[in-house]
Order: structure tokens, then sequence, then C-alpha cells
């Protein structure tokens, strides 16, 4: 036997026994066995996917990426000041600038390099065995779960089982999450970041030395690996610290927020040349119909980098992500997996509206976060990529936050007594 298999054996182990001991995930008020069962259930998920990204389909990124990991790993063996100091790929073409395209800049470049670097590190323990890397990054991964886990069960107590499938067992965020990549890595960022962010908003209390440590070691990796992530992010989250702190009514402060916003974006190529937003839009729109060719593209409208082009595109950018793909997109076992997966999340939203709980109690002001901010990360990829496999995979990250809060705000009790009487209540 391989000596990383056999560490694996006890690594895996190790985890299940000693996770649930762990304070973060006591303090989720799942048992010990609910732990255990979850973490199995997503390294299980971990394997499942590595074969299929490695032995089914064709082209992989994930495989593509774990061989360029190997090759960090073999620089890092060879000449470790290399692999510290080497940071891209040495293009002598590619400038400080281009700080938001997904080709051919810097930027674009460093976040590659340090996911590779990433996997190298990895394959210290794993010798670069594809199986390995995906069960060592999911049982990282499983944190961010967790967090979110705790955020909402900590809105929503009494929830647990609904939680439980929203937070853990969404079938793109398990698969997309499970092999190294950055989505898996801006998932965990964003968790931290919102565990940070909704103790502020609910309690009120600065954050100390290792919460702030831990936001600000997050949003650094957001600005690495998915800069564009951030343009959503923080206006969502100052929005909700004004309003929390503005005896105004709120919708009045999200309304003035978000026209500021819109004014600064379109400006900001007049502020400053070099940060002009609708152009790195635009841009980046175009480097993602170079870089991503397969069977499931899409057909874009024309964008400019102009006010009117921007909103005669939403109707579009939201039909990309919210809409597709259609069951009748494609005969790919894959597509329909996704076009199904996204049927019940719209069945989920026509029952929350049809029968949620209609009491006085507003929304809490972190779902009022999370639905601003899920809103304009599917406008931004909307907007930008043109092929559907990738928007499912760009958009499995965010669908928890807007998940959690409409199943626990059906009211499943009317609903079952209209259309299953006599059944047993869902705890």
């Amino acid at each position: 036997m391989h000596i990383e298999y056999l560490f694996f054996i006890v690594y895996i182990l190790g985890c299940l026994w000693l996770f649930p001991f762990i304070s973060f995930f006591k303090k989720t008020g799942l048992s010990k066995m609910e732990v255990r069962l979850l973490l199995g259930a997503k390294l299980a998920i971990a394997v499942i996917c590595a074969y299929y990204f490695l032995e089914i389909l064709p082209y992989s990124d994930y495989k593509t990426y774990n061989t360029e990991g190997y090759l960090q790993y073999q620089l890092l063996k060879s000449d470790p000041a290399a692999f510290f100091t080497d940071l891209g790929s040495g293009d002598a073409n590619y400038s400080i600038g281009g700080l938001f395209n997904a080709g051919y800049s810097f930027w674009a470049d460093i976040r590659f390099s340090l996911l590779y670097k990433v996997i190298a590190v990895f394959n210290l323990l794993t010798r670069g065995n594809l199986y390995l890397n995906s069960m060592l990054f999911s049982s990282l991964v499983f944190f961010g779960h967790a967090a979110f886990f705790r955020i909402f069960q900590d809105t929503y107590p009494g929830q647990k089982i609904l939680l439980i499938v929203c937070c853990f067992l969404l079938p793109s965020l398990l698969m997309y999450t499970s092999c190294v990549h950055k989505d898996g890595i801006i998932f965990i960022a964003l968790a931290a970041m919102c565990a940070v962010f909704y103790s502020f908003i609910k309690y009120g209390k600065l954050p100390g030395i290792i919460s702030i440590t831990v936001f600000g070691l997050a949003m650094l990796a957001i600005f690495l690996f998915r800069n564009y992530v951030l343009i959503a992010l923080l206006p969502a989250m100052f929005t909700v610290m004004v309003c929390r702190a503005l005896p105004v009514a709120r919708m009045k402060v999200i309304i003035t927020s978000y026209i500021i916003y819109t004014l600064l974006f379109f400006l900001s190529g007049s502020m400053a040349p070099s940060l002009n937003l609708p152009e790195a839009v635009v841009k980046r729109k175009a480097d993602f119909a170079n870089l991503l060719k397969g069977n499931t593209g899409l057909a874009m409208n024309d964008l400019q980098p102009r006010f009117t082009s921007f909103i005669s595109n939403i109707p579009q950018a939201l039909n990309h992500t919210l809409l597709r793909p259609y069951l009748w997109e494609s005969p790919s076992a894959a597509v329909i997996l996704a076009a199904l997966e996204l049927l019940l999340y719209q069945i989920l939203l026509i029952i929350f509206l049809l029968y949620r709980h209609k009491t006085k109690e507003t929304i809490s002001n972190f779902n009022v976060f999370g639905i601003l901010f899920f809103v304009s990360m599917m406008l931004i990829i909307g907007y930008t990529i043109p092929n559907i496999g990738a928007i499912v995979r760009y958009r499995s990250i965010f669908w928890i936050l807007l998940l959690c809060p409409i199943v626990c705000n059906i009211n499943w009790a009317k609903l079952r007594g209209k259309w299953l009487p006599g059944a047993a209540g869902l705890q």
C-alpha cells in the first residue's frame, strides 16, 4: 500500500473522530453522530466527483489543475525559494492592469498560480492523487458548510432538518466544492466573512482581533481568487450596516444606497480610468467568450459600457442565471440534472410566495444582505458568462443565502394541510 493511502485512512478516521469535539462544530447544535455523518457524506461525494472529473468528463479543469499542482509540487521539493517567489507565468506582456480580467492579465494569472500552489502543498501529503486531494480539500470546505449552518440555525431555531439539507446537501454546492478549485476557496472565505458580519450586525459588538484577522484573510482570499465577488459583497454589507445604524425605513436606505452604487459604478472610469468597472465587465465577458468553449454555450446580446446597455441586458442576465438550463436545454445527463435541481429551487420559491408565514416579523438584516448580494452576483454572472456549465458552477456557492430563508419561512403545516392532509409534521 502506498504511504499516502495509509496516511489518508488515518486522516479520515481522525477527522471523523475529532471534528465533533471541536468547539466550532459543538456550537452548531449538531450531535456528534450528525457531524460525522455529514462529514462522511462530504468526503464520499469528494471521491465520487473526483472519479467523475478524472474518468468520465473528457476535459476537466480539475484534472488539469491537479496536473499543474503536481508540477508545482515538484518545484516545491526541488527549489522551495522559487516556489514561494514565482507567482505567475512570467509573461512580460501581463501588466498590473486588468484587475477584473478573466484571462491574459497578471491578476488572472496569479489566481491560477496560487491555486496550483495550494494543490502543491496538499501534494506533500497526497503525492498528487486527485482522490486524496479532493478529500483533504473537502474536509476544509466542511467548515464553510458548518459556518453557514450556525448562522441560519441562530436565525431560525427549530428548523434543523431543513437547514441541514440547505447548508450541507445542495447538489451543485456539494459537487463544485468537493475537488480543489476556486469555488471551494471562495465558499470558505465567504462563509468566514459572513460569520463575522452576522455576529456584528446581530450583537453590535466590534469584532475582536481574531475575528478581524479572519475577516481580513477571507477578504484577501476572495480578492486574489475571484476579486469581482467583492464588488457585490462589500456594497451589500455596507448597505445593511447603514440600515442598522440609521433610524430610517430600510427600503429607503437600500434604494438610495444602490442608486449611489450604480452612479459610482458608471462614473468609475471618470474617477480612475484604470478602474473603469463597466469596461471591465464588458472585457470580462469577452475574455470568457474566448476561454469557455464547449457544447453548452449561450448566445448573448451585445454589451456596451453604458447605462442603457446594462439595463437592457438585465432580463437576459437573470434568465441565464435564474432560469437556465431549461429541462429541454440539452440531452446531456449533467445538464438535465442541473435543470432538475434548478427546477426544485424554482418550485420552492413559488411555494414560499404562496405559503409563507404571514407574521409581522420583519426580514432579518442578514437576510437583507444575503438577498442583495445574491441578486448582485446573479447579475454579474449573467452579464459575463456565456456557458451553461460555467454558470451552474459559479452560482452554486451562492444558493445557500437564498434557499435557507426561503425554506425556513414556508408554512409547511399549511402546505401539508392543503395537499397532504393527515401527513406527519415536519420538524
